[in-house]
């Protein structure tokens, strides 16, 4: 159920200086009436514009299926550099389930409060659609690339910005309850460069 509600509405992240869009586990849809927890450590290698410089962050993320075909995530950490202690979620629309012979496809919306090394806060609205295709291997192993396009806005102090992001990553689910993702954020406008890497475990 968790994995239905995140990974389609059409939000990401909007923030003034670095904005960055972490889709992490949101293609991976769970299933209605069930859950998944995840910890995310993430690198922030080039901020953007007026931002602070590369940090680190620390990401715990919840995720609930709402309905069959949505889910709802919410997140919390610490982190440095431009984006200190944050907290926001996301409400993600799977529209196009990932069938055999076709690509799924949904839409997420997010939003984040980042507080800063100056006192300030930010604040990021964002949507993104998403693309991922699941992969079985003959050894048990199953493997979802995806790949979204993070646009939005993010406000700090009088400034208002538009930010585009690339994003591309992989889950790798190890066993029934446990997967692994590994993901990289590129700038397109007003964005955030990073890498960030994760562990979940599935209901």
């Amino acid at each position: 159920m968790l994995k239905r509600l995140f990974p389609a509405l059409l939000l990401a992240w909007l923030l003034p200086c670095p904005g960055h869009a972490s889709v992490f586990t949101i293609p991976q849809f769970v299933e209605y009436h069930s859950w998944a927890v995840g910890l995310e450590p993430e690198a922030i290698l080039d901020s953007s514009s007026q931002g602070s410089g590369s940090g680190v962050g620390l990401n715990a993320k919840f995720t609930y299926g709402i309905t069959p075909i949505s889910n709802l995530q919410v997140a919390i950490g610490p982190g440095s550099g431009s984006k200190e202690f944050r907290l926001g979620g996301a409400y993600s629309f799977d529209f196009i389930p990932d069938l055999s012979g076709q690509i799924g496809a949904g839409v997420a919306l997010q939003g984040f409060y980042f507080s800063t090394p100056s006192s300030n806060s930010k604040y990021e609205f964002s949507s993104y659609p998403y693309l991922h295709k699941r992969f079985d291997t003959t050894g048990g192993l199953v493997f979802d690339p995806y790949v979204a396009l993070p646009i939005g806005l993010s406000f700090f102090q009088s400034n208002t910005q538009i930010f585009l992001q690339g994003v591309a990553g992989t889950y790798f689910q190890t066993s029934e309850h446990v997967g692994l993702n590994g993901e990289i954020g590129f700038s397109l406008k007003n964005a955030d460069s990073y890498l960030a890497f994760g562990v979940s475990y599935r209901d």
